[in-house]
């Protein structure tokens, strides 16, 4: 059908990673028509109650392009293309500028997913969704970013709601990061090879935005006649954005929001229920299945159940749209660490051109730490699910922070501090293990 769940499990994410999509973007600087600037969302002032509006388009690969002034300047794009394709720069580099020739505008993109898979032509696929902004007076920011499945439960049929769930799930999160947590509207991005299945999943869209009190728009499958789940979220906000990387110092406190690895621990109970020789050494290292049983459960649930309260804790220690950052008091920058795991740390660093000293990773689990690392089973033991972030506040404002995601059953821990400014990179703390 297309869908390859599986092919996470090595290292935890099945998209091409943040360090090639720098070197992708350096390559669309200047001279096309696609500018690259490879970051988790994209953003603009937003006129009061006048939505942006998407405006899909979706090719087969190799399909002509239709040449048209869409008259939008930004979008969000996820591209399904074939492994050999994406594993090698100059030809991945080829393919974009072949999209890129095709626009008649210039167009930036800012959140987009490359997907390598070993899927026929008739299930790879190139979207675009522009976003078409309104006139107005400026209120606050619109959001929009992108997300698709490919971390799931694969013991759960296809027709599970849990599939569909996973990539909202992702994309509410990231609105939540950067505190907005109300007016969120969801794209669907989706595709299935029966009637049948297209019906559960346009069911599961109903219940899933109806519990969370979120709207969608259904746009149709992509009739492709594989199977794919995915959206672009939309979210509104009236506050400032933390983003401020310019007013990042020296000794500021770098917060995750929760423990780190609870996205590999999935990974171990999907790789015990495959071999079970695995399962065999894992008693040995003294790790029962019970407890793997339990991390998967909670990965599962975190995978599948936005925690909107960090979009309100986020919103609360926020200036208002157009009023100025205090630094004792707001908080400054956040970024996801999700499953790129520690790797975070290296894409924050270079986007506030500074250096990140980290002191302290607390893991979900040492022991299952150790054994996935000792055991060589999964590359990415750091990988983390959607509500495992990083905020960036002062010194003296920290504590306040930890004291509010406690409240709300996180487990927040200082894991390291702004070090020298001017130049990108990342040390660890020599007690680190």
């Amino acid at each position: 059908m297309g869908f390859d769940p599986l092919r996470w499990l090595p290292d935890c994410s099945n998209e091409l990673n943040y360090e090639k999509f720098d070197a992708i973007a350096d390559e669309f600087k200047n001279r096309n028509n696609l500018r690259i600037i490879p970051n988790h969302y994209s953003y603009f002032q937003y006129p009061e109650k006048k939505d942006a509006e998407i405006i899909r388009r979706v090719y087969k690969i190799n399909e002509e392009f239709r040449h048209e002034d869409l008259k939008t300047k930004k979008a969000v794009s996820i591209l399904k293309c074939d492994k050999n394709i994406v594993n090698d720069d100059n030809l991945i580099i080829n393919e974009i500028k072949k999209i890129s020739s095709s626009f008649d505008t210039k167009i930036e993109v800012d959140k987009v997913s490359i997907i390598p898979t070993n899927s026929k032509k008739d299930f790879q696929f190139i979207l675009f969704d522009h976003i078409k902004t309104q006139r107005g007076n400026k209120t606050g920011y619109t959001i929009v970013t992108n997300s698709n499945t490919q971390i799931t439960d694969v013991t759960q049929p296809v027709g599970s709601p849990i599939h569909m769930e996973i990539s909202y799930t992702e994309s509410i999160s990231l609105l939540n990061l950067l505190g907005c947590s109300k007016d969120i509207k969801l794209y669907p991005i989706y595709d299935a090879p029966t009637d049948e299945l297209l019906d559960d999943i346009r069911r599961n869209m109903d219940s899933f935005t109806a519990k969370y009190n979120h709207t969608f728009e259904d746009y149709s499958s992509l009739k492709l006649g594989g199977l794919f789940f995915g959206t672009t979220a939309v979210g509104n906000t009236h506050k400032e954005l933390p983003n401020r990387y310019d007013l990042i110092e020296q000794d500021m406190q770098i917060i995750s929001t929760d423990s780190l690895g609870l996205l590999a621990c999935l990974g171990l109970y999907i790789i015990t229920n495959l071999d079970d020789t695995v399962f065999q050494k894992m008693n040995k290292y003294g790790i029962d299945k019970e407890k793997v049983n339990q991390l998967k459960d909670l990965a599962l649930k975190s995978l599948t159940e936005p925690k909107v309260s960090i979009g309100k804790i986020v919103s609360k220690y926020l200036p208002d749209f157009e009023n100025q950052f205090d630094i004792q008091s707001n908080i400054l920058v956040t970024h996801p660490i999700s499953k790129s795991g520690i790797a975070s740390f290296a894409e924050l660093s270079k986007l506030i051109n500074n250096q990140i000293v980290v002191d302290h990773v607390p893991y979900m689990d040492n022991d299952i730490k150790n054994f996935v690392l000792k055991e060589h089973l999964i590359s990415n033991v750091s990988a983390s699910t959607p509500d495992t972030n990083m905020i960036i506040i002062s010194k003296d404002f920290a504590p306040t922070i930890i004291e509010e995601l406690s409240k709300h059953k996180f487990n927040p821990a200082i894991v390291g501090r702004i070090g020298k400014p001017g130049k990108a990179g990342v040390s660890f703390n020599n007690k680190i293990q």
